[in-house]
């Protein structure tokens, strides 16, 4: 069977995982595969395992397999956001 990309919005994105917004169902400890788009980087894509859901709400996952370059894109794009602040968004 085919992988379904599916869009989604990503919240709390760190450098160890981030949290899924989705309605839909999602088994806990399933392995997928997420093409995330970095601000100020562009798209890099990370295996992530799920964590726990949260009911109408969404999913968490942590990142379990990420190359040297994405690990770094994320890094960089994580540092430049710390670097906006919350009043320059």
């Amino acid at each position: 069977m085919g992988a379904l990309e599916t869009p989604v919005q990503l919240f709390d994105l760190s450098r160890g995982g981030c949290f899924i917004n989705s309605l839909h169902e999602q088994r806990l400890g399933i392995t997928l595969v997420l093409k995330i788009d970095l601000p100020y980087e562009g798209m890099i894509t990370v295996k992530a395992e799920t964590l726990y859901r949260r009911d109408e709400f969404g999913f968490a996952v942590r990142f379990i397999d990420m190359s040297e370059a994405a690990s770094a894109s994320l890094e960089r794009a994580l540092q430049a956001l710390e670097q906006r602040g919350p009043n320059d968004a």
